[in-house]
Parts: structure tokens; sequence; C-alpha cells
């Protein structure tokens, strides 16, 4: 009777350690982004368990208080009964036996558990948990205090709070870590991260650059501004006066047509100063994520890029911003690969000179620096210090860049080709 009691103590002893271990692996591992769904869905539960997160020193001293007394218990008991009732030989294996024990029922089985049921556990543990911090509060608090002067003594500095960085690459590892595999996921996973982008591109790195700029002379005949404007794909046309970076204002096309149907399509009555707003220019260096909120405080769609001297860098759009989270946004006009990018059956790429570096990296997965350059042209005479002559290749960021023209002191067009394909 005496070895039944005593083997049924242990066995009820090794449980109880394994619940609270796995108790502490559950509310520490706990998602609390997921928590705080549940909790604003009206979890009470959940709110609980993020309580305990964030005054983690109270809930992991009273779990490894209670831990250490249940695992205190067992060695004494059987040290104890061993004493009593076994002989030497067999007093030493009741030993080895219950730290075999301990080591899988009390430690690795229940981590094991409370890391693949993490959420459930966690809500289930929680009302125990906060019923042992207020019995042990008193021991808590003092272990606590000894604990935080034994740090200070060390010199470690344990209050700071996470920065913004630390708080963003957490992000980052979160969808890394928790997207799939497959076409839709990696859709998802690339917009969440071009949403955390926003904040640390600035608009000079998407933005149509001014050679590109569709632009109409303000001094032109009525007659063929309306010629341009039927031939021209976009709503709004910066019109300028004396030289094309002097612009005067912004012109929509529905607009201008709109009053010419009015007009019953008479130029002579149609004064284009009446037409064109006031420009909106804005400096190079504004971030996307403060270029999107201030499109949407002044309603506007379409900005002008000036540089540090009032210079016109090129303009960006509403549409600009956006594509830079879901992706090319193609539309009925556009009848060749976005940014003058070309698949070839070799597997290289054909680009542009003036192909933004952003683009190719998303499109195709490549790690060509972004910090020094917006353009493949620009990046390609950043690292050669030099204009490259047509023929001439090089190998930067495990890619083969061919140069296939040049206008002047221009890159008009490179082959780009894999590390991969060129090895094969």
């Amino acid at each position: 009777m005496t070895y039944l009691v005593f083997i049924l103590g242990i066995v009820c002893a090794i449980a109880v350690a394994g619940f609270i271990s796995g108790s502490e692996t559950a509310v520490t591992g706990a998602s609390k982004t997921y928590l705080y769904h549940l909790a604003k869905r009206g979890d009470a539960r959940a709110k609980k368990v993020i309580l305990l997160q964030e005054n983690m020193s109270s809930s992991i001293g009273t779990i490894l208080i209670l831990n250490q007394l249940v695992l205190y218990l067992i060695p004494v008991g059987s040290t104890l009964f061993a004493v009593k009732y076994l002989t030497g030989t067999w007093a030493a294996i009741l030993q080895t036996m219950l730290a075999i024990l301990l080591a899988i029922y009390a430690e690795i089985l229940p981590k094991m558990l409370a890391i693949r049921f993490t959420i459930p556990f966690a809500l289930f543990v929680v009302p125990l948990i906060i019923g042992a911090i207020k019995f042990f509060k008193p021991v808590v608090s003092i272990l606590e205090i000894c604990a935080k002067y034994s740090i200070k003594l060390a010199r470690i500095e344990i209050d700071k709070e996470k920065t913004d960085d630390q708080s963003d690459e957490e992000l980052r590892g979160a969808i890394e870590m928790h997207s799939s595999e497959g076409d839709e996921e990696a859709r998802k996973k690339s917009m969440l991260k071009s949403i955390l982008d926003l904040e640390e591109v600035v608009v000079s790195h998407i933005m149509v650059h001014r050679k590109n700029l569709h632009t109409i002379d303000a001094s032109l005949p009525m007659e063929k501004i309306a010629e341009e404007l039927s031939n021209c794909r976009f709503s709004r046309i910066p019109m300028w006066k004396d030289n094309p970076e002097n612009i005067i204002g912004i012109l929509k096309t529905k607009t201008f047509f709109q009053v010419l149907q009015l007009q019953n399509g008479k130029f002579e009555k149609i004064e284009i100063s009446n037409l064109i707003s006031t420009p909106w220019f804005i400096p190079e260096t504004t971030r996307l994520l403060d270029q999107l909120q201030n499109f949407r405080e002044k309603r506007e769609h379409f900005a002008l890029v000036v540089d540090e001297y009032g210079d016109l860098q090129g303009c960006i759009t509403l549409e600009d911003i956006l594509e830079e989270i879901v992706g090319d946004i193609a539309d009925e006009y556009e009848t060749t690969l976005t940014n003058g990018i070309r698949l070839q059956s070799d597997g290289s790429v054909i680009v542009d000179g003036s192909a933004p570096v952003r683009d190719l990296n998303r499109q195709f997965d490549w790690n060509i620096p972004e910090e020094d350059a917006a353009t493949i042209a620009g990046y390609l005479m950043h690292e050669v210090r030099k204009i490259p002559d047509i023929g001439q290749t090089y190998v930067l960021s495990d890619l083969k860049i061919e140069i296939l023209r040049r206008q002047r002191n221009q890159i008009g067009l490179v082959r780009i080709t894999p590390s991969s394909k060129t090895s094969q």
C-alpha cells in the first residue's frame, strides 16, 4: 500500500510540474497580435493573457515559484521514501528513473504540447495563473526586488523600450514566417512588405522622370492643344510656358473637352489660363507614406517633384504609390511590359536604362542596391564610375549586365542575366 501511495504521489507531482512548465511556454509564446484579435471580439481570457504578457516579470516569477516548489518536493519525498524502504542500489535506480521522467513529462512533453496548442493552452491556464499571482504576490515582489537590484549592480539596462526599427523588423519577420508557399501567398507577402517600405522609400525612387514627362506648351494654338490631349492617355497634363521646366499649371483632359463641348467646339472661346489648376510641387525627399497622406488630405492625385534647387525632376501620382503596394496596374493603353522590361527566351531581361531598380528587384527578386540610384542606368554609372560603352559587360549584385544601347551620355538599353543563367 505504501508503494502504491508513493507511486500515485509521484505521478501527480510530475503531472503538476508538467502543467506548470507548459503554462510558462504557452503564456510567453502566445501571439500578442492574435490575442488582441480575440480580445477585440470580446474574449475576456485573451485580455487577461495580454495583461500577463505586459507584466511578464510577475507572471514568470509566480510560475517559476510554483514549478520550483513542485520540483523540490519530488526529490525530497523520493529521498525520504528511499531511505526508509529501499536499499542503496534501488535508491539510485529510483533517482535515475525520476530524473528521466521529470525530463520527459515535466519539461519536454508539456512544452511540446504548449507550443502546438499555444493559444488554447494559454486561455485555459490564465485564470489559474492570475489566482496564483495574487496568492504569491508578497513573495514574488521580494524576489523581483532582489533580481532588479542584482541587474542594477551588473549595470544592465532593462527598462529601454523597443525602437521603431525593432518593431518594424519584428513585423517583417512575422510576414516572412507566417507566409506559406504559392503565388497567392507570395503576392500577399509582397504587398505587406511594400506597405512597410512606404515609410522608407522617397518619391524620387518611383517618380516619372522629367525626360519621360508628357507636357504641353500652353502657348500652342487651341486646336493643337486639343489634338495633343486627344492622343494622350493621361488625365492630367502639366502645361509650360517659355521653357519645358517652367510649369504654370495642370490641365485636366476631361475638363478641357467638357468646356470645348459647352462652347460647341469653338476653340476661340476657350482661355487655357482659366482651365489650368495651380501646380503642386513637392521635394524629392518626401517619403511615400507622407505623400500618400498628403494626397488624401488635399484630395489630389498628381504632384510635381523638385530637387533642393527647385528644379523640376519629374512627377508622381496616387497610382504610382498604390502600385508600390499592389504591383503594376496595367490599363488598356499599355501594350508592353511596364517600365521597359522585356523577358527573353534565354532567361535574360532586356531593360531600358530608365527602369527603376525597385521594380526590377520586386519583379525578379533581385538584390540590386537601391540607396544610391533610382534607375538601372544610374546604378551602373554609380558602380563603374564612368559612362559605359556599347558592348561592355559587368557582373554586379550577382547579375551579368551588358550595355546594348547608349545615347550620348545616357545608357539606353541593357541586357541583364542572373548568374544562375550564365552558369548553365
